[in-house]
């Protein structure tokens, strides 16, 4: 540390204990209690000299010395070594390792279900237990209980890390939505948005139990055409470009308009919050009951960002038969959010990987061509035994 002209303390000889030989070049200088200086510990003395030739050219020069008062001036104390406080995001990961447990291993089981999706999706009754069972799961636990609701407000930050710098401990302070957001992250460029949307998205789950309630009671559905659902899904796009270009202008702002998810009242409050969010959110909840998933589908910011990052997926393991689209055109009608085109392609922009269509695909007593091909199996025998018939 450096010592100026400030520092100098006044020198009064009779302040001082013993015989000390009055001269002008003896000198006080303060040391600051919070500088660090420990006397007992050798020292090196550098002494800065600067002349001025003229108002152009100085000359500089150093001295040094090295310096270590006597140790019987000391009376040094052994003082136990406290450890370094872990840093605030390493406790909250202590603290939360129940919840961060079972995360793991719901992300290890979804990852399986789509690795083993023909298998599992054979036996219809079982699958349907499987997805339904996520489903709570992930509104209970991942939502209403870890508070685990990615959202289009988490990606400002990254945005802002564009101009401000990037800070990983801002994501590592909430380790449930760290987990999520770097598992959704790579899962969007193997198979794109649709392990998120449809499996691990508390208020999605929420519209997928509408859209089941409105089957069970037999609600009728409004049929949007496909041309015009292709033009209503621009919609999302349009909300996300408005808050991104907003976040830049004003992060306040960006986080007020961010109200148009509903994530934070349906799953972070439990609907408890002023009546007109609320209202908003049954909205859009009762939408649903008429139009299956018409937030989804039309309206989150949030998949319209995964849709885009998605796009560059490796993965098209929605397998596909020569038949789909063209004569068999069962999955486009089936498919509730329009993700299959007419023609028999699955839009994997739109689509949410809800898996019905491997269902219909492995089950012969569902899917058309594979009912045609077992018809076509049990008329071989059946010939066969006529033609021994007429030999005999």
């Amino acid at each position: 540390f450096a010592m100026r002209d400030l520092n100098f303390f006044s020198f009064e000889p009779q302040a001082l204990q013993g015989d000390i030989a009055a001269t002008e070049d003896l000198q006080l200088f303060a040391v600051n209690t919070q500088s660090g200086f420990n006397p007992s510990v050798p020292m090196q003395l550098n002494l800065n000299v600067e002349v001025a030739k003229n108002h152009l050219i100085k000359q500089q020069a150093q001295f040094s010395s090295d310096y270590a008062l006597p140790e019987t001036l000391f009376d040094i104390a052994e003082v136990e070594v406290m450890e370094e406080p872990l840093p605030a995001w390493v406790r909250v990961w202590k603290m939360r390792w129940h919840t961060i447990t079972i995360l793991v291993l719901s992300l290890i089981a979804v990852t399986a279900i789509f690795a083993f999706q023909h298998k599992l999706s054979a036996n219809q009754a079982l699958f349907r237990k499987v997805r339904w069972g996520f489903m709570f799961f992930t509104l209970f636990f991942i939502g209403w209980y870890a508070q685990g609701q990615l959202s289009i407000v988490n990606i400002y930050p990254i945005l802002q890390s564009f101009i401000n710098g990037f800070d990983l401990q801002v994501y590592l302070m909430d380790p449930v939505l760290f987990i999520l957001w770097l598992y959704v992250f790579i899962s969007l460029f193997i198979v794109g948005r649709g392990i998120f949307c449809g499996w691990l998205c508390p208020f999605g789950a929420l519209q997928e139990m509408v859209g089941w309630v409105a089957k069970r009671f037999r609600i009728r559905q409004y049929k949007i055409s496909f041309s015009l659902h292709r033009r209503l899904w621009w919609i999302k796009y349009a909300v996300l470009i408005g808050l991104a270009a907003t976040s830049y202008y004003s992060l306040s702002a960006a986080e007020v308009l961010s109200e148009v998810e509903p994530f934070k009242t349906a799953i972070t409050l439990h609907f408890v919050r002023y009546w007109p969010f609320v209202l908003y959110t049954l909205v859009l909840l009762g939408l649903g009951l008429f139009i299956n998933k018409f937030y989804c589908r039309y309206v989150c910011p949030l998949g319209a960002g995964l849709a885009v990052l998605g796009y560059f997926h490796k993965f098209e393991w929605l397998t596909r038969r020569k038949e789909c689209g063209k004569p068999c055109t069962m999955c486009y009608h089936k498919c509730d959010i329009k993700a299959i085109t007419p023609e028999g392609k699955v839009d994997y922009n739109e689509c949410v990987q809800c898996l019905e269509c491997i269902v219909y695909y492995n089950n012969d007593d569902l899917c058309p061509p594979l009912k045609k091909a077992k018809k076509t199996q049990r008329a071989k025998p059946d010939i066969a035994d006529s033609l021994a018939t007429e030999v005999k």
